[in-house]
């Protein structure tokens, strides 16, 4: 009886996990609103007479930092095995800021489509490595919930770049949120140095046991799982998953691409979202302010709805979570695009899409995180980020072409509905792992269980 209720309680997070998420938290604020501020200053830019761009153009600027991502998402994941997660996320966070500064000081379009590039290659070092780092150190039973408190630093960078933008882009112009998003990300690269650990598990395969049981008695996490893997290495099944070939392979060739797909359509929406909701808006008759406003809701909608849904992962199950979390973004989309003249039927509706997108990704990247084993997680999710990113270039373009065309919000937001339900039929024929498969595969049962 004693086993059952020790079984039943909730595993605290002790103070090596909480500093852990607490680091990658504020990676991620600087994340959000770099990835989101675009979006707050496009309509100034459009209208920035020095440049003189169009609608097309802006949409092409928008995907450059989406195509540095790729590449940062990709290398970063490889790297990262190889090198280290923490040497990895500390180096690109570093060139985002110094690129963010080159965004800010750009004299010409082109250059600053440049800086937005580089940019981007360092933003996408960050979201699967702190993702990995916090999946490490979190309580097996807390996952999903621990990762998503982690992710609400991107809410939260999103927030501050809609409520910076509505009060200092009339005064101060476009360039001014480029240097608030730099300054405070270099006070952050030296805290990582100083207290951010490695991964356990990159330690582990590394046969630098000595040291990831130092960090292990200092952080007081558990090795017993881990060395438990790090055993099964050599197994038969372990073998198969040593390189990106593993991820094609027979056995999972079909889940991988499903991956791919939905993290697709995930970013489709992020990034289209993210690039253009303020100017849709503003075509739809809102004043500039009033437009940055809808940014601000669909990224508090985002905080409660991701909240929610992760609770529903631990509880049900990722495949689960994440087919909902779509159909909630397809319904609200398709009811935008009917543009009710309820202002605050409106905001409802942008809260839900924004939980059913954005929260949709981070619970994509959560189900990635633990269907694949320890030594070839980060690079799977590197794989599913970078591979995710072409949705985040289509994205911004597309729009860009339908805001150009000046066809309204119906064909704008019904595209945002028509990738929502194709994520949702993505996300919902991805077979679950087999036996062994993951390293939370044990442990995967007790969450739908207990929880």
């Amino acid at each position: 009886m004693e086993a059952i209720i020790e079984n039943t309680k909730k595993p605290s997070i002790n103070g090596g996990t909480k500093l852990v998420v607490l680091l990658s938290w504020l990676f991620m604020i600087f994340e959000g609103y770099d990835l989101l501020v675009y979006g707050t200053i496009v309509p100034s830019l459009l209208e920035y007479k020095q440049w003189d761009i169009t609608p097309t153009q802006a949409g092409r600027y928008g995907s450059y930092v989406v195509i540095g991502m790729l590449v940062g998402a990709i290398v970063a994941g490889m790297l990262a095995d190889r090198f280290g997660r923490k040497k990895v996320l500390i180096s690109g966070a570093a060139l985002c800021a110094i690129f963010m500064m080159g965004s800010a000081l750009a004299p010409t379009p082109e250059l600053f489509g440049l800086s937005r590039f580089i940019t981007g290659i360092g933003l996408g070092t960050v979201m699967p490595v702190v993702t990995v780092l916090t999946l490490e150190y979190a309580p097996a039973k807390r996952r999903s919930f621990t990762t998503i408190i982690m992710y609400s630093g991107y809410q939260l960078g999103g927030v501050l770049a809609a409520l910076l933008g509505m009060s200092l882009i009339p005064s101060m112009g476009w360039r001014a949120m480029f240097w608030i998003g730099a300054i405070p990300l270099l006070l952050v690269v030296p805290l990582a140095i100083r207290f951010l650990p490695e991964s356990l598990a990159f330690l582990m395969a590394k046969g630098r046991k000595k040291e990831a049981e130092n960090i292990a008695k200092r952080f007081q996490i558990p090795l017993e799982e881990l060395e438990k893997e790090h055993k099964e290495k050599n197994s038969k099944q372990e073998k198969e998953y040593n390189s990106i070939t593993s991820l094609l392979s027979k056995s999972n060739r079909k889940s991988t691409i499903l991956f791919w797909l939905a993290s697709f359509c995930g970013l489709f929406l992020v990034f289209g979202l993210g690039t253009w909701l303020p100017t849709i808006m503003m075509q739809s008759g809102y004043s500039i302010g009033s437009a940055l406003s809808f940014l601000l809701v669909l990224n508090l909608g985002t905080v409660v709805g991701s909240f929610l849904t992760a609770a529903a992962a631990d509880r049900w199950g990722h495949k689960f979570s994440c087919t909902v979390s779509f159909l909630v973004a397809f319904t609200a989309f398709l009811l935008l695009s009917f543009n009710f003249p309820s202002m605050l039927l409106t905001y409802l509706l942008i809260a839900a899409a924004g939980a059913g997108s954005i929260g949709t990704q981070y619970l994509i990247n959560a189900y990635v995180g633990v269907y694949y084993p320890a030594n070839i997680r980060t690079t799977a999710l590197g794989w599913s980020l970078g591979i995710g990113r072409f949705g985040g270039i289509v994205g911004p373009i597309a729009v860009g072409l339908l805001v150009s065309l000046s066809l309204g919000t119906f064909w704008h937001f019904g595209l945002f509905a028509l990738t929502g339900i194709i994520g949702a039929i993505v996300i919902f024929s991805i077979s679950s792992p087999t036996k062994g498969q993951s390293i939370d595969s044990s442990s995967s049962q007790k969450v739908q269980t207990i929880h």
